[in-house]
């Protein structure tokens, strides 16, 4: 990302409040892998491991059910440290079309941090991992109860490390 780019990003999204800070304490998870049971409700689709920059990335494809319009796409990036995944952040909210993004600050949120574009699209971060929730079917769902779920487990998963 240009230095201009993320100064502007750091900006709108206000990071000197919330970057490199994390709730979690100091656990850090070195992998995350999805198992098809994240999600209640959700049936795991097709999931593919990458690597991206200094990232590893879990992309999945969720249905709710037997139910094909209703398609959710949850992307899990896996950074080194706590700043290096509110860079990630910060680039993923930078490849987002709309200004409408904004933080999320209710008491339910997941994550650290978070942003969402009504309750169609959620990104968070909680400790060195960011998940990015889209809509990817006809039908637009409510992402906010997934996000929280995944949250869970990933706090679940923190706790175990």
């Amino acid at each position: 990302m240009h230095a201009a780019q993320k100064k502007f990003l750091e900006e709108r999204f206000d990071a000197k409040k919330w970057f490199g800070s994390s709730n979690s304490g100091r656990p850090f998870l070195k992998e995350f892998r999805f198992s098809g049971s994240e999600i209640k409700g959700w049936k795991l689709l097709k999931v593919k491991d990458t690597e991206e920059a200094s990232n590893r990335v879990a992309h999945s494809m969720w249905s709710r059910g037997d139910k094909i319009d209703e398609l959710l796409s949850i992307d899990v990036f896996v950074s080194g440290s706590v700043k290096s995944a509110h860079e990630m952040l910060l680039e993923a909210l930078g490849n987002m079309q709309s200004g409408s993004i904004e933080r999320k600050m209710e008491k339910n949120t997941p994550g650290d941090v978070a942003f969402g574009l009504a309750n169609t699209m959620i990104t968070f971060a909680r400790a060195n991992l960011v998940a990015v929730i889209r809509n990817a079917g006809r039908t637009i769902v409510p992402v906010g109860t997934v996000a929280r779920e995944l949250d869970s487990e990933i706090k679940r998963r923190l706790d175990s490390e």
